[in-house]
């Protein structure tokens, strides 16, 4: 598996070839993707053009930075120039953008090459990546296993070295439930921290786009490339942009986590909690203060977030629906139909409630710099499998699934999610760490260190 941090300095000096590097990838695509089903648009030709370029601009000295010459899979919501953008859809299964989305156009003039588009759950509406469409994305390290979602594609071209890093969007937890699933590293940022702009919405207050990885390093790697504020783009908040990568330098020993109690604690699967339990546990052998703490009012959290994740999605589809509801998949369409039962006081509660959400949240962090949980109470479910039975209670896997991301975009909050340990015979096992808002350098950080620590490549 390659990174963008091996990759880089050798393509910088000459050593590796930025042709040669997106034939190899175009080339596993093409052996691997009819049985993983990570991407629905493979640009095969015009990835070879763009790195034909890469490979000019650096022989004549024209470097561009850490991502020239890196080949990238885009989620298939958010708009590429000239390239179909399905959204994983009938609806829009012709509709093909006449410009670049902020982040692609700053991913091409950082010298990145996209490979393609990755598949998708319909519309970014779900967990599994089961799409009815143009196939299921299956987990690169067990076929019969989901992916994740909803950006399943970007976490499974990542995890099956189809790409070395991918973007998604993360409205519930749908970057950071199919990296944790896959084995790799997903970064929610902060809310307002990168463009929405040409991206598809699911749930315009509550979506972000969001960053796939080998390992943290290359998260932000690619963070540095694409957040800042878009002059005239009200999704994005002018604030300064740090150099991640620096400060993933710095020793973690000054971090203080909390591990919340109850509700991001209760009902794990067995290899779930057993897992976070060790990652604790190392987290305590670098040398990192680790205390437990609590999250008042955080049972409230999904009534705040049901009406504005469902009312918005509804609102956003309600033409389509109306005209043609049989071009939809049936989980989306109950999902539709879900988001068209809440009223508009409803919406406004559930909206007027954020603010003190927030609060709690940020009281939270006051006395520690970082929260950590387990990313999903259970790992990868075979495909086809809805409902769990965890420490005697019953579980859909929706709630299973985003249970524990899910507040962080209700409040905006950045969070990132790791691999706990280099994989073995089990699947894979993520941990979540939130932090304080724009403060992703902190957890990218942390995360960074710890992988080193358990020899994940970061």
């Amino acid at each position: 598996m390659q990174t963008i941090r091996e990759l880089a300095p050798r393509i910088r000096d000459g050593a590796v070839s930025p042709v040669t590097l997106t034939e190899e990838y175009l080339q596993r695509i093409e052996r691997l993707n009819p049985a993983i089903d990570a991407y629905i648009t493979v640009l095969g030709g015009p990835s070879l053009e763009a790195a034909e370029k890469s490979e000019r601009l650096i022989r004549e000295g024209r470097y561009l930075g850490v991502l020239h010459g890196i080949p990238m899979a885009i989620k298939d919501v958010i708009a590429i120039q000239g390239v179909r953008c399905t959204a994983g859809s009938r609806i829009l299964e012709d509709y093909v953008p006449a410009l670049d989305a902020p982040v692609v156009r700053r991913i091409k003039e950082a010298g990145g090459i996209i490979l393609g588009t990755a598949n998708l759950h319909e519309f970014a509406s779900g967990v599994t990546s089961a799409n009815p469409y143009f196939g299921t994305v299956k987990n690169p390290h067990d076929a019969g296993r989901i992916a994740g979602g909803s950006s399943g594609g970007s976490a499974a071209a990542v995890a099956a070295d189809m790409a070395v890093a991918s973007l998604g969007t993360d409205t519930s937890g749908s970057v950071r439930t199919p990296a944790a699933l896959c084995g790799v590293t997903g970064l929610k940022p902060t809310y307002g921290r990168i463009s929405r702009g040409g991206v598809v919405p699911l749930s315009g207050s509550l979506d972000h786009v969001g960053i796939l990885s080998r390992g943290s390093w290359d998260a932000a790697a690619v963070l540095e490339a694409i957040a800042g504020h878009e002059q005239g783009d009200q999704t994005t908040l002018d604030v300064s942009v740090p150099r991640y990568t620096e400060e993933l330098e710095r020793l973690p020993s000054d971090i203080r986590v909390g591990v919340p109690r109850g509700y991001f604690l209760e009902a794990l699967s067995a290899d779930v909690e057993d897992a976070f339990d060790r990652f604790l546990g190392r987290l305590r052998e670098m040398g990192v203060s680790v205390v437990e703490m609590e999250v008042k009012g955080i049972e409230k959290v999904r009534e705040i977030w049901a009406p504005i994740r469902l009312g918005e999605a509804a609102a956003f589809h309600q033409k389509w629906f109306a005209a043609t509801p049989s071009r939809y998949g049936e989980d989306l369409r109950k999902m539709i139909e879900r988001g068209m039962a809440f009223s508009a006081v409803q919406y406004i509660e559930a909206q007027n409630s954020r603010p003190a959400m927030r609060k709690n949240f940020a009281d939270a962090l006051r006395d520690v710099d970082v929260l950590a949980t387990p990313t999903t109470q259970i790992s990868a479910p075979m495909i086809g499998e809805e409902d769990f039975t965890i420490r005697g209670g019953h579980i859909d896997i929706y709630s299973a699934l985003t249970k524990l991301t899910l507040p962080f975009n209700v409040v905006g909050f950045p969070a990132v999610t790791s691999p706990v340990e280099v994989m073995g015979a089990e699947m894979p096992v993520g941990v979540q760490l939130a932090g304080r808002p724009f403060e992703e350098g902190t957890i990218l950080r942390l995360a960074h260190h710890y992988q080193r620590k358990v020899g994940l490549g970061a």
